[in-house]
């Protein structure tokens, strides 16, 4: 891992650091549904069609999920992973639209 600015190191981020930080932005619109669904196993409403090793690997998979999207400043090292549980989120989630960047938002409103 390369040291960035603030962290001891003046090395700007790569590109990819950049695009994984805007997919994380993207994507920030999935953590309220993936908090719904983790709080709906901790309570147990998935008792009867998941046994409690499958509840604690959801569970744990869910958390991580949810600490990747809010900490952009991850890197492009896990870019690949990232857009994997992009392609996931938009299966089991095809209701929640993407969150606009800074990047995709139109520079000039339309008529």
């Amino acid at each position: 891992k390369r040291p960035r600015k603030g962290e001891g190191g003046d090395v700007p981020p790569s590109d990819g650091d950049r695009l994984f930080a805007q997919k994380c932005q993207e994507l920030r619109g999935f953590i309220r549904p993936l908090a719904e669904l983790l709080e709906g196993l901790r309570r147990g409403r998935y008792d009867r069609g998941l046994s409690s090793f499958q509840q604690s690997v959801a569970m744990d998979r869910l958390q991580r999920i949810i600490g990747v999207l809010q900490k952009p400043e991850m890197g492009a090292r896990y870019l690949g992973t990232l857009l994997q549980v992009e392609a996931m989120l938009r299966l089991w989630f095809p209701h929640v639209a993407p969150k606009p960047t800074l990047d995709s938002t139109p520079s000039a409103a339309p008529p």
